[in-house]
């Protein structure tokens, strides 16, 4: 399996995370707002700063649109690769989200693992409540196959929260690519 370093889309250019990148992951990171449906955080420093040392490239990418040029999430693949299947996931600086750059960097994660990974399935999960999580899935084809009650701990609601898990087949996405 070959990774990329770099991806790019018609307004996004998916990097890899440095160092240099640490204020503006902590700024989502430590916001509880902004992870009240991940399954980590809201981040110390240190716990930002261990996410980013951590970060595998062509794994793990800062999201960078073309016209800011500052980061603004992150986003990543994690293959599979004894089973050519992936786990796509992402997160946007509340400040940037509702302008399809969600959409537009899960389309890229899924052309990736397709494309150039050849795998034969990438799947998702997200907080079943988490709507614009959910419907970024949706607008890239990808069906809600499951639903997990209570499965989660939310660190920020300090409640067990439902999870929904997405997925999709690369026969399913290159036959509706045409």
């Amino acid at each position: 399996m070959t990774y990329k370093d770099t991806l790019e889309t018609g307004r996004l250019i998916l990097r890899p995370l440095v160092i240099e990148d640490f204020d503006a992951v902590h700024s989502w990171a430590s916001n509880p707002a902004n992870t009240r449906y991940m399954s980590w955080g809201p981040n110390d420093a240190k716990q930002t700063q261990d996410f980013i040392n951590s970060a595998k490239r062509g794994k793990d990418f800062a999201v960078v649109p073309k016209d800011l040029g500052k980061v603004i999430g992150s986003c990543g693949i994690y293959p599979d690769v004894d089973n050519d299947t992936a786990e796509i996931g992402w997160i946007l600086h509340m400040d940037y989200w509702k302008r399809g750059y969600g959409t537009e960097l899960g389309g890229e994660l899924i052309r990736y693992g397709f494309g150039d990974l050849k795998l034969r399935r990438i799947n998702a999960f997200c907080a079943a409540d988490n709507y614009g999580s959910y419907r970024i899935m949706e607008r890239n084809s990808m069906r809600r196959e499951a639903l997990h009650l209570k499965s989660f701990w939310g660190r920020v609601d300090k409640e067990w929260i439902d999870r929904a898990i997405y997925a999709i087949l690369a026969d399913e996405y290159f036959q509706k690519r045409g």
